[in-house]
């Protein structure tokens, strides 16, 4: 099953690398000042990456659709997903947020570019998805009512009271430590990195067409992968290494961000991981052909990067 897993994600990762690396609104004609955007723009989503948001939307099209090959359009969204986090990475990175100087083993898109053009980069990114979903709809690959759906579950999922509201209370946590309990960083991770895997679980959902029930097991389910994955996260960062993680460690310690390796203890935040990546499974037992999720919901304890 393990074989089947890898070589599955795998192909897919492949198959949206294609597509995001050939993005017509992307593509540099006049090598004017203007493009040099595009190209930080291009810098920032080349640098690799695991993909796990772009390919939610594949899976998940997938198990609600019934079909085995989707069509172009559903990678072209899942696309727009990988931009927006793509976006929050450019702005997590610079010296006004995390201040990082790498990312996937790669300088930082301010690092390389300087922190204005990282900034217009991530802000170009940001608006980007939006762009694309409308092109999708002026081309009749996805309906009008398509649109507005995916519209509404980035815009709400990324915007102030989703991711942003996350970021939001991660900065506001910095030096902490005796405010902070449990339930806020349940709160703030829910938000910060739970509410982009929502928005990608959902919309393969929503491209297949999948009534109210699915949309809600999808929701389950990435929230509970969400939690599980910045647990994991944190505890790489206390346990891992630079050339392992492709960014630099101990990051929250210097900050002094409170994480669930703090409050949990390493032991006691694994076993959490372990436990909520487990009823994410649960979640997508009913449905035949979601093994490859289900099991992408337990390796996710297994992760070193």
């Amino acid at each position: 099953m393990k074989k089947i897993f890898e070589d599955g994600i795998s192909a897919e990762v492949s198959k949206i690398n294609g597509y995001l690396y050939n993005v017509p609104e992307l593509e540099i004609k006049e090598n004017s000042p203007w493009e040099k955007v595009l190209e930080a723009e291009k810098y920032a989503l080349s640098a690799g990456g695991k993909r796990i948001r772009a390919v939610m939307v594949v899976e998940f099209y997938k198990l609600f659709s019934g079909e085995i090959s989707p069509p172009p359009q559903v990678y072209e969204a899942a696309c727009a997903i990988e931009m927006t986090h793509t976006f929050s990475l450019i702005h997590d990175d610079m010296p006004e947020m995390d201040d990082d100087d790498t990312r996937r083993g790669k300088p930082s898109t301010h690092i390389a570019y300087g922190t204005a053009e990282a900034l217009l980069a991530g802000d170009g990114l940001a608006i980007l998805p939006y762009e694309i979903i409308a092109r999708l709809s002026e081309e009749g690959k996805i309906s009008p009512e398509t649109a507005v759906k995916l519209i509404s579950v980035l815009s709400k999922n990324a915007g102030n009271k989703g991711m942003i509201a996350g970021q939001t209370l991660d900065l506001w946590s910095e030096g902490r430590h005796e405010e902070i309990d449990e339930p806020f960083l349940r709160k703030m991770s829910k938000l910060k990195t739970g509410r982009m895997l929502i928005a990608s679980c959902v919309f393969g959902a929503v491209l297949a067409g999948a009534d109210d029930e699915k949309l809600r097991d999808a929701e389950k389910y990435a929230e509970n992968i969400g939690l599980a994955f910045q647990i994991i996260d944190d505890i790489l960062d206390v346990t891992s290494d630079a050339s392992t993680l492709g960014k630099p460690i101990g990051s929250d310690k210097e900050r002094h961000k409170p994480t669930f390796a703090d409050l949990l203890g390493i032991s006691g935040a694994q076993k959490e991981a372990e436990k909520l990546s487990g009823e994410a499974a649960g979640v997508l037992e009913k449905y035949p052909g979601s093994e490859l999720l289900r099991e992408y919901a337990v390796e996710l304890c297994r992760r070193k990067f």
